[in-house]
């Protein structure tokens, strides 16, 4: 009787390699027949988030995906780490409650009037040129919020480009 060990040593590496590829090709379909898509490739992006130079406490901001018809997709990150000042941003304090995330590893300090905040983040592919936005809603303790303090669509357009925000925020950028 042969065991399953002596029977594969005889394998050649072409033949190996047939194998292995009927078996990722079949995985592949099996999955694709039970609706299962292959994960989307990402890329990382560096977003800059610079603030405006104004007298006030720290600003909390919420960096987040909005899809083509204005609906919130996602949180990438909050600048803040208590939660209590949270719904302080009352629009995505509301996307959030309504489809919860666990923000706990995408949240950083607060960041100060004049600073900037620089984190990376990863987009699919798949929402570039498709109509999908940045967007970043801020507050400051005892001043006026803004709900999008500045907005951009994702597009090769936006690669390096200086958009400027409307409150606390001078300036967005991104660099993939």
């Amino acid at each position: 009787m042969m065991d399953f060990f002596s029977h594969s040593d005889r394998l050649g590496r072409s033949d190996f390699k047939a194998a292995l590829r009927l078996g990722v090709a079949s995985a592949l379909l099996f999955g694709a027949a039970l609706g299962i898509a292959p994960r989307a490739e990402a890329k990382e992006a560096t977003v800059l988030v610079q603030l405006n130079n104004y007298v006030g406490d720290e600003a909390y901001f919420a960096l987040y995906l909005v899809n083509p018809e204005g609906r919130y997709e996602r949180t990438l990150y909050v600048s803040g780490p208590e939660e209590r000042w949270y719904p302080d941003m009352p629009r995505w304090w509301k996307y959030l409650s309504r489809k919860p995330q666990d923000i706990d590893a995408i949240t950083g300090a607060s960041t100060a009037a004049g600073d900037r905040s620089i984190v990376k983040v990863e987009i699919a592919d798949e929402l570039f040129n498709a109509g999908y936005k940045l967007r970043v809603e801020t507050a400051v303790e005892d001043l006026e919020n803004h709900s999008a303090d500045v907005e951009a669509e994702l597009s090769a357009d936006l690669i390096g480009k200086r958009v400027a925000g409307t409150g606390y925020v001078r300036e967005l950028r991104v660099k993939f």
